[in-house]
């Protein structure tokens, strides 16, 4: 072998062996970020939510958008093991997300080209801390020809507002346990709210009454349970408990609105659904409708703001938030055809 050839071979190696370098610092880099994204999946796949997990459940779907990007890394570094791992973690996780992009409704508005003719219209609103700006909410039910709205953290001055900004003359029946604070809610209502009354044992305020749509009596209930701790989550977890228990106690069609501190992917949630509710956003294959923080990074990040219904044949036509000044949440506003 000549001087050339065992030079070459030498640059051959060094360049074989500065790869294997690299794919073996990417592998331990991949192998990292499984381990971490691993905690918040486990702990969405099995329903512990304790300390901070109660926080990583509400990400699941970024975090589904970081078992994709695993994937494609596993698949560059030549990493089977991770790759086999990641595509099942990676799959699990779509499967928990693909059902808010997709609906089956029993008649397909948008394929006929037409908007439904009868619907009934349902807003909620967390006011934070009555800070909310009463004209623009009023504006708002005008604007999208609300028939019920939830108020939440609604306290005593918040609610004059929006008695001054007319809200009661839009929507004239209404059930209000207003108070100082995060604690106050209110229900208002286009149609006559009748066998009205507030449910105590939540954190805060709790309103439900019943209202006549479509022929059918539905029962309302404006809820606000507690939101979880960093570490201590025991008023999250016995309102989000003492909400599927009243629900299972309401016989015929209800519905559940307002912030309920938890998204889809929490246990909480999971268990009404498992009563069978279903959310506005799943029904209508709306997709992550996110509504919290709401002006305190570029865009909200999670969807814990809801409307949910059972034992209705309706479908949610049309979902969708807006901002409004002074509020921390989006306000949700879901949009249900009748026929």
């Amino acid at each position: 072998m000549d001087q050339g050839e065992s030079l070459r071979d030498d640059a051959r190696a060094g360049r074989a062996a500065r790869s294997r370098r690299r794919v073996g610092v990417g592998e331990r880099a991949l192998l990292v970020a499984m381990a971490a994204l691993l905690v918040p999946f486990l702990a969405r796949l099995t329903g512990v939510e304790a300390g901070p997990l109660a926080y990583a459940v509400a990400f699941t779907p970024w975090f589904t958008l970081c078992w994709l990007v695993l994937v494609v890394v596993a698949a560059v570094v030549r990493a089977p093991r991770a790759l086999v791992v990641s595509g099942i973690v990676a799959a699990v996780s779509v499967a928990w997300v693909v059902p808010l992009f997709t609906s089956s409704p029993s008649v397909d508005y948008d394929a006929l080209g037409v908007a439904p003719g009868d619907t009934f219209k349902v807003a909620t609103i967390n006011a934070t801390f009555g800070r909310v700006d009463a004209d623009e909410v009023v504006a708002m039910v005008d604007d999208a020809a609300v028939d019920v709205l939830a108020v939440e953290e609604l306290t005593p001055d918040c609610l004059d507002a929006l008695v001054a900004a007319g809200l009661d003359g839009m929507l004239p029946y209404s059930r209000t346990a207003a108070e100082d604070g995060f604690g106050g809610v209110g229900l208002w209502s286009r149609m006559p709210l009748v066998d009205d009354a507030e449910i105590d044992g939540f954190t805060s305020r709790a309103v439900l009454g019943s209202v006549e749509v479509g022929g059918d009596a539905v029962a309302v209930l404006a809820a606000h349970p507690a939101a979880p701790g960093p570490f201590s989550h025991e008023a999250w977890a016995a309102d989000l408990e003492l909400l599927a228990t009243v629900t299972s106690a309401v016989e015929g069609p209800a519905m559940i609105v307002g912030d309920l501190n938890s998204t889809l992917d929490h246990a909480g949630l999971r268990t009404l659904e498992s009563d069978g509710f279903v959310d506005a956003a799943d029904d209508g294959g709306a997709g992550l409708q996110l509504t919290f923080p709401e002006g305190r990074l570029p865009f909200p990040v999670v969807a814990i703001d809801h409307v949910m219904t059972r034992g209705l044949d309706w479908d949610a036509y049309a979902v969708r938030t807006l901002p409004l000044t002074g509020a921390d949440h989006r306000a949700l506003v879901v949009t249900y055809a009748l026929d």
